[in-house]
């Protein structure tokens, strides 16, 4: 199989629907799911783009940043304020680079944690006076260098409506705050912009069903059915996995196997051969990480403590070696210092109920 940057059955019902709804089991669940996915690859291709080159704007990335800017609706006096908050923002993207772009207003039941996040977490552009989260309206992107994130900042402040942004490049309550509202709008692939149209709409056409206004500043317009879309091409804001949303792993296991088993179940395993490799080829992480002097068991307990703190992507099934795995980034606290994020890369052997470590990086 190749491998699938990320499956969304967080925010998308589709797969679960399928499963739940008409019964189907592990194995032809997970023969629909490649299917679908090769659908996509073959779509995307049809139109000129090679799904591989898409990972940056769907997986997270270490050396990256990731932002929320916030802008107040009732500075903008058109009741449409998400178009006119694009055509601000989307002329500052740069063009060359790969990104996802998700949008919504701040949606929280409890004002008063609403509150807290945004004075905890905000670096404002400007003082402003909080009434209630949903007249707030927040573009989302990921992948971003530190230039880009202070140059967009900078050049928005002349903006009436922009208040400032909120950095999600590590877990904050925020963080997960946005996870719940935003919905993902358009993937942005350099000068292309690839969004979802009606599923009954022949993968054939482009179309820009939205009310953004994304030709206008140059953009070509690359369209599939919203399925597609929603599940294979679709960014997910890092979050901790909440029993309620267990199928999203769930459906992403079943994407490399017929064996579906709960991660929490299986015991992180860091051989010393590995061990070896890592302190040889990788001190360096292992040093900022604050792992330096920790043995093999330290370091697969703390990974072990990390499983259920996020999502899993780059599924893959190497059949010619039967190996099976996925990547899933960690934080590591470290005292007077931001969180250090590394990339782990895991084999799931559910007969052993283990998780090999493959990489850390």
């Amino acid at each position: 199989m190749q491998a699938i940057h990320t499956l969304n059955a967080r925010g998308h019902l589709m797969l679960g629907t399928i499963r739940d709804y008409l019964n189907v089991g592990a194995t032809d669940m997970r023969r629909e799911i490649l299917h679908m996915h090769q659908n996509t690859v073959k779509i995307l291709a049809s139109k000129g783009i090679d799904y591989t080159s898409l990972r940056s704007a769907l997986v997270p990335k270490a050396n990256k940043h990731e932002a929320a800017f916030v802008f107040d609706s009732t500075e903008i006096d058109s009741g449409a304020y998400g178009p006119e908050v694009l055509s601000h923002l989307l002329p500052l993207l740069d063009m060359r680079v790969t990104q996802s772009v998700l949008c919504g207003d701040i949606l929280c039941k409890d004002q008063e944690l609403a509150f807290e996040v945004l004075q905890e977490s905000m670096v404002l552009s400007r003082s402003f006076e909080f009434t209630h989260s949903t007249l707030l309206y927040a573009v989302y992107i990921n992948n971003l260098s530190d230039s880009a994130l202070s140059q967009l900042h900078t050049k928005l402040e002349g903006y009436p409506a922009y208040l400032g942004y909120i950095p999600t490049s590590t877990g904050s309550r925020a963080k997960t705050v946005l996870s719940f509202s935003m919905v993902n709008l358009f993937l942005k692939h350099r000068n292309t912009i690839i969004i979802g149209h009606e599923d009954d709409r022949p993968n054939s056409e482009n179309i820009n069903i939205t009310m953004y206004p994304l030709e206008k500043f140059g953009y070509k317009i690359v369209s599939l059915q919203s399925n597609y879309f929603g599940i294979y091409l679709s960014y997910k804001i890092e979050r901790p996995v909440l029993s309620s949303f267990k199928e999203d792993s769930e459906m992403a296991i079943n994407a490399i196997s017929d064996n579906v088993m709960q991660l929490r179940d299986f015991t992180v395993v860091l051989d010393e051969a590995k061990l070896g490799y890592l302190k040889n080829e990788k001190q360096g992480k292992l040093d900022s990480a604050g792992l330096a002097n920790a043995d093999r068991n330290e370091i697969a307990a703390l990974i072990q403590s990390k499983i259920n703190f996020s999502y899993i992507y780059n599924l893959e099934h190497l059949q010619e070696h039967g190996v099976m795995k996925f990547n899933l980034m960690i934080e590591l606290k470290r005292p007077g210092s931001p969180p250090a994020r590394r990339l782990v890369g895991l084999e799931y052997k559910p007969a052993e109920k283990e998780l090999r470590v493959l990489t850390f990086f």
